[in-house]
């Protein structure tokens, strides 16, 4: 059995890539919705759907991850209760990259299952999350990857898998490759996170690896990983111009979907 699950939401980027724009990414408008029984639009921030879709999954509480600079977000999303699950916050120091930022709450998690996502993206289909926790709970895997189309995997992070979804190889940021995907959410068991914990502190205070990296590693250790493949899904990173261009008009029509 999985047993609990937390949600981890990695928000400790730079956003160097929207330069001369310093406003945390996670906080930019993606869309405009109505409150149940309000007349009035309200904008719905980007990290706010990543909370709809982790409360929506049945995640109650998910830790986010900030840096020192973006106090925005704290005072924004406050202590989760209006966004509907509970919040806790840590502080990555220093910029250490994507693996170290989610091993932050590890002394948290530790026994726990953990379902990720990138609060500074738009998913399609917008139950992602959900999904690849119940393809974990349902196959009693150690890690499922949620992965989409990509035009451009070599700027992401690509997955080779076989016809019935085991993962046979996770590449980051590739100089060429004949996939034409990315992983972009995921779930796994506490074997997984103790494999990342333990590679992590395994290289002190050196650079360290990137999180597909862990990931290709525990394919390569045995663990029971594997792919959850949205044929028809998008994955749409905001921190780019281009990126936050297409994020709008996905997350607008996420929002209408899912509109009773």
């Amino acid at each position: 059995m999985a047993g609990e699950f937390v949600g981890i939401l990695p928000a400790a980027g730079l956003g160097t890539r929207l330069y001369p724009s310093f406003y945390p990414k996670e906080l930019l408008t993606v869309a405009f919705a109505r409150e149940a029984g309000e007349a009035a639009l309200r904008p719905v921030l980007a990290i706010e759907l990543a909370l709809r879709a982790m409360g929506e999954a049945g995640i109650a509480r998910c830790q986010v991850v900030v840096s020192a600079a973006k106090w925005e977000v704290l005072r924004y999303l406050g202590d989760g209760r209006r966004h509907g699950v509970d919040i806790a916050y840590l502080v990555q120091a220093e910029p250490r990259g994507l693996a170290d930022a989610v091993d932050r709450g590890h002394a948290w998690t530790r026994g726990a299952s953990v379902c990720m996502a990138m609060p500074d993206t738009v998913l399609h289909p917008a139950d992602a999350i959900g999904r690849v926790k119940a393809k974990l709970v349902a196959a009693g895997a150690d890690l499922i990857l949620g992965v989409f189309p990509s035009g451009h995997p070599e700027q992401q992070g690509p997955v080779r898998f076989a016809a019935d979804g085991r993962v046979l190889e996770v590449l980051d940021k590739p100089a060429a490759t004949d996939l034409r995907n990315t992983w972009g959410v995921a779930a796994w068991s506490p074997a997984f996170g103790t494999l990342l914990h333990a590679t992590l502190a395994a290289g002190g205070a050196g650079a360290q690896p990137a999180l597909g990296a862990i990931f290709d590693l525990a394919v390569r250790r045995g663990l029971d990983v594997r792919a959850e493949y949205f044929a028809d899904g998008s994955y749409v990173d905001i921190g780019t111009p281009e990126g936050l261009h297409a994020a709008l008009a996905l997350a607008a029509h996420n929002l209408e979907a899912s509109d009773p």
